[in-house]
């Protein structure tokens, strides 16, 4: 072996062992949660390199002491030889050095909080305070807040104290709970413990607007993006059960306000006491059949709701209507105007329709008719109109709406806060004209009690008519009006809490309903 090969041996020893430390140096500061495939890649590696650098020093020495002999260089020999055996020795140490066993560096969100001799001590620290974590929270899965890195050092000389960290990790370390999280369109909500809860309130939501028993539901279908996100959540309060969730994506709210309808109730005074709107409170009770007839012991929703989520029911029904009968009219010059007579009674057909009905949260947005079938024709009606003209003062028997622009109905006839309510409430804006519902006298114009101003007109064939709580008169006492006669102004008069017109039929002495008349 000459001094050139010698040279190259010393040069391939250097670099193999420069690579065996570049390969360490990776390896030893690889993070605790980051050790996977790659640690016993490293390992393989650096055995591998040792045992070969070993066995070409081992044979490069024996050929350049059986050159030195040979050649009488001993001399340069034992220098490479020398060398030769610093670079075992050197690789020996090294790797003695790195065969030890580490020391691993704690830290809690970045603080170092002390030193152990094995990371597995750790992870089993962690592993039992998740677990009694879990038991405290009721929670299958628990993590902590803050952050736990177990990270090899190179202080040998460092000073381990495995209970101390444990006794810190104990001490610090906070948990919190997953949970799942419902996103509407990207957008957090509310949180509920389980997957199962998630899926259970989907489907609670989906069955609250399927109500119609008699209907064939074609699809039920969430217009808004749903989704249940996992999540770690510090405050258990804030975890909903699977009923209140859906009651919360339902109404908007998870607060409930609810009035129980007494004897004498209307949607008009509900309103009034709870300063709303008799369309505001429609609008929280789309479930009402009909909110103008409310029943002792039904319950009003005064919160109107704002779903979080859009729901759309599809649905198929088969319903049975009436099919309107028409009216022929005949003039008959014994009648007097204004006077009918039926002839022949008009009767309803019927029919058979099926529907396709999509409604949005509860609400009907469209009906589509499928098919139609009649199963009985309508009969006509035929009337006898009279011609006759009608003497001044004398009533017809048949009364008009006795509001211009119609006005609305806010209070009926019967039994109201425990009185009985002898008329019927029309409300409208002060100032509306008030009309005759038919021709007769005045016998009663100006101020009565509690009535305020009021109108009486006697029809003089048994019925009576009043027309309280207006604004001011336009007729008086022994007048003779026509039917449809502008006779006062509403207003708001008397016993009122609002404009409207109180309007009484009476027949034969007695109080009817006017519904029944007009």
């Amino acid at each position: 072996m000459d001094s050139e090969q010698v040279e190259k041996f010393i040069q391939s020893i250097r670099k193999q062992a420069k690579d065996l430390a570049v390969h360490w140096k990776e390896y030893s500061k690889k993070k605790w949660h980051e050790v996977c495939t790659g640690t016993e890649n490293y390992s393989y590696r650096l055995k591998k390199g040792l045992k070969q650098v070993r066995s070409k020093a081992s044979e490069y020495f024996c050929n350049s002491k059986r050159l030195a002999q040979a050649h009488k260089r001993a001399s340069f020999m034992t220098i490479a030889a020398a060398l030769t055996c610093g670079i075992i020795i050197a690789a020996g140490v090294d790797a003695g050095q790195l065969e030890a066993p580490p020391v691993y560096a704690v830290y809690v969100d970045g603080e170092e909080i002390g030193y152990v001799e094995n990371e597995e001590a750790v992870f089993a620290c962690l592993e039992n305070l998740q677990t009694e974590a879990a038991r405290k929270l009721k929670a299958d899965e628990v993590a902590p807040k803050q952050v736990v890195e177990v990270v090899a050092t190179e202080k040998p000389e460092a000073e381990t104290d495995e209970e101390a960290v444990k006794a810190v990790l104990a001490e610090r370390l906070e948990f919190a709970r997953y949970a799942y999280t419902i996103m509407v369109n990207d957008r957090p909500t509310l949180t509920v413990a389980t997957l199962e809860d998630y899926e259970t309130v989907i489907e609670s939501l989906k069955k609250a607007y399927v109500t119609d028993e008699d209907a064939t539901v074609q699809a039920v279908v969430l217009k808004d993006n749903v989704e249940a996100r996992l999540t770690l959540v510090d405050n258990p309060s804030k975890i909903y059960s699977a009923d209140k969730a859906a009651e919360i994506l339902k109404t908007g709210t998870d607060k409930r306000e609810v009035y129980l309808v007494s004897r004498g109730d209307s949607l008009w005074t509900i309103a009034r006491n709870y300063n709303l709107t008799v369309d505001e409170i429609r609008d929280a009770n789309p479930h009402l059949a009909d909110p103008d007839r409310l029943m002792p012991g039904d319950e009003i929703n005064l919160l109107v709701a704002e779903p979080l989520v859009d729901v759309s029911v599809t649905e198929e029904k088969v319903v049975t209507e009436k099919i309107k009968y028409e009216t022929e009219y005949k003039n008959d010059g014994s009648l007097y105007k204004g006077q009918t007579k039926v002839l022949q009674a008009g009767e309803y057909g019927v029919k058979e329709v099926t529907y396709k009905i999509t409604k949005n949260n509860g609400r009907e947005v469209e009906r589509q008719v499928l098919a139609e079938k009649v199963l009985e024709e309508p009969r006509t009606q035929i009337v006898a109109r009279g011609t006759k003209p009608v003497p001044a003062g004398s009533g017809t028997g048949q009364f008009l709406w006795p509001v211009a622009g119609r006005g609305r109905v806010t209070s009926r006839y019967g039994n109201r806060n425990g009185r009985f309510h002898r008329g019927v409430d029309i409300g409208t804006p002060t100032g509306s004209a008030i009309l005759a519902a038919d021709s007769g006298t005045v016998v009663q114009a100006g101020w009565y009690g509690a009535y305020g101003i009021l109108v009486t007109i006697d029809h003089g064939n048994g019925y009576v008519t009043k027309y309280a709580h207006n604004s001011k008169a336009l007729v008086s006492v022994g007048q003779k009006v026509q039917k449809g006669q502008k006779i006062a102004l509403s207003g708001s008069t008397g016993n009122s809490t609002g404009p409207h017109l109180h309007f009484e039929v009476v027949k034969n002495g007695s109080h009817v309903n006017p519904l029944n008349y007009l």
